[in-house]
């Protein structure tokens, strides 16, 4: 059950169309004021940002190695990296610090590019999702989040 000091977040997004019956779900992000593209996506376990759109924008950002099992559809070799980031927005909802993880998201943009969508720069998945207690509106095209207040 919410809490009663708790302040709920609506955040636009996009259906976007790759083919089909199969969508992804892009909303607008910043980062330390930086305009970005984000997919909301349930089905991963992480949310995580592009190695090298990361490395560009932040350049001093420390990273780790990370140990941990990577996991994604199709392959479980890939490098990925474990960083802090400042002020990520998403509309309103302003985290002043979130760990992510790192990797390459090449083969994203290059299959976007390939349909003349927007370049993705991170995906928001279920740990984030689960934290904020999300709920997606696919009618209104909302994700609505839900944070206590300080």
């Amino acid at each position: 059950m919410p809490s009663l000091k708790s302040k709920l977040y609506h955040i636009k997004f996009k259906v976007v169309a790759l083919e089909p019956d199969n969508y992804h779900l892009v909303a607008k992000a910043t980062i330390e004021g930086r305009p970005l593209n984000v997919i909301i996506d349930t089905g991963a376990s992480h949310s995580c940002f592009d190695l090298n759109f990361i490395r560009d924008l932040l350049p001093e950002l420390s990273m780790e190695d990370n140990d941990g099992l990577n996991v994604g559809v199709g392959t479980s070799d890939f490098e990925s990296k474990l960083s802090t980031i400042q002020n990520l927005r998403l509309g309103r909802f302003l985290l002043k610090q979130y760990d992510i993880v790192l990797l390459d998201m090449s083969n994203i943009n290059e299959a976007y590019k390939m349909m003349h969508k927007p370049l993705i720069h991170g995906i928001i998945g279920s740990d984030f999702l689960m934290k904020y207690q999300a709920v997606i509106d696919y009618s209104s095209r909302v994700l609505a989040l839900r944070r206590d207040r300080n």
